[in-house]
């Protein structure tokens, strides 16, 4: 591959890929600054770097630096070979796929068409190639019209086939969530995009809540995405007393949070300290940590800090926050149902969960949590260093963390 080869390859990454994706990010980049949308969206990028791309790709004639000025050049006659063999494979493909609807003339002159052109691609002749490939394309349009396809059937078939597999993916293999709370910081931040794995615990019906097969249980330290639990799945019954509508909105809601007591165990809260069984969660204090959260009086996200902790539950280590000076918490002893988990949140003193309306039945769990594929900053900007964040892996810490770890024989 010559100098010129190569040169004409940057053009086209620079035109059709590298200055659209700039464009598309920095555009809506633009919009979230000015308020005009909340975040910076993937979906905003790529929809608007498709529009562009394809615009780019219209004129492609008119681009600086696109067409090579000599059409005798090697890298012209290249392209134009390879267009030719592109063109003789896709009539081999559609005659073998269509031939039995074709005449045996029809069959014979195509057939015919192409040996011409594969000759003239192997003596390398530029008139013989452009020639054979005239002929070609005016037989495949005498003989095959009815089933070539236009290209934009070819395009709306791609993407046909592609909103297909996605569907499938997100139904049944893994689906993409953001993070709308602060309630599982320091774990993850809100504007993390996270994918979660939804064949983990079976395989449900779709649009539904019944699993046709199980697999792996839930277990301790995992965090899960479920939709939040109405009375009547949690009870087995439909309650009566308006006492069981209390704290229960947003039933439906996705929410994401961390297993901390599986069905059958005696779960309570003693001074800030889980108890699951009798025995308490060990956890060790490692120093402070610092996060963006929104002032509702404001209207602007400001930095907090708050006392960082390491936990061990199971086989999972992972890091929660408290309030410095907030209240010590207090409550139980309850028992979790029967197939059913008792989750909280890693923010313990800002979330909502089982310890205030109830723990979650496994048909309400869609899936564990896998890794941040998409991390934005708030109020502005992206997070590279979150992006392949692995969530269920233990924390990095920092070496005053690690060392104030070591000094907790609990966590040994």
């Amino acid at each position: 591959m010559n100098l010129k080869h190569l040169i004409r390859r940057f053009w086209y990454f620079f035109w059709f890929f590298a200055l659209p994706i700039v464009v598309a990010w920095v555009t809506v980049d633009m919009l979230v600054r000015a308020g005009m949308i909340e975040e910076v969206e993937v979906w905003y990028v790529l929809l608007l770097f498709a529009m562009l791309a394809f615009s780019t790709y219209t004129i492609r004639a008119k681009l600086p630096f696109w067409q090579d000025p000599d059409p005798n050049s090697e890298f012209s006659r290249h392209r134009r070979r390879q267009e030719a063999a592109q063109l003789k494979k896709n009539i081999e493909k559609l005659l073998a796929k269509k031939g039995g609807k074709v005449s045996e003339k029809g069959k014979a002159e195509v057939t015919a068409a192409l040996q011409r052109l594969a000759i003239a691609l192997h003596d390398g002749v530029d008139k013989s190639i452009a020639d054979a490939v005239k002929n070609l394309e005016k037989k495949t349009d005498q003989y095959l019209a009815f089933v070539r396809k236009s290209a934009a059937r070819e395009y709306i078939e791609s993407i046909g086939v592609a909103v297909l597999v996605a569907v499938v993916l997100r139904l049944f293999v893994v689906e993409a969530f953001k993070i709308p709370s602060e309630s599982m910081v320091p774990t993850l931040m809100v504007g993390d995009h996270i994918f979660v794995s939804k064949y983990r615990y079976g395989l449900s019906i779709p649009l539904s809540k019944k699993r046709l097969v199980r697999f792996a249980k839930p277990d301790y330290g995992e965090v899960i995405v479920f939709l939040k639990p109405s009375r009547e799945e949690q009870m087995g019954f439909a309650p009566n007393n308006s006492f069981f509508d209390e704290d229960h909105d947003m039933v439906g809601v996705d929410f994401i949070k961390r297993i901390a007591a599986l069905p059958g165990d005696v779960v309570s809260m003693q001074q800030d300290i889980m108890y699951v069984n009798g025995n308490p969660i060990p956890r060790c204090h490692v120093g402070k940590q610092t996060y963006r959260t929104r002032n509702r009086f404001r209207g602007t996200w400001e930095d907090h800090e708050a006392d960082l902790w390491i936990e061990k539950h199971g086989k999972h280590t992972y890091t929660i926050i408290e309030e410095s000076s907030g209240p010590k918490h207090n409550f139980g002893p309850i028992t979790v149902p029967q197939d059913q988990v008792f989750v909280l949140g890693d923010n313990r003193d800002n979330s909502r969960d089982s310890r205030s309306w109830g723990s979650v039945p496994f048909d309400n769990i869609k899936g564990r949590a896998m890794f941040i594929w998409w991390s934005n900053r708030r109020p502005y900007g992206f997070q590279w260093d979150r992006v392949g964040t692995m969530i269920m892996q233990p924390p990095e810490l920092s070496e005053a963390s690690q060392a104030a770890l070591a000094k907790c024989p609990n966590m040994r």
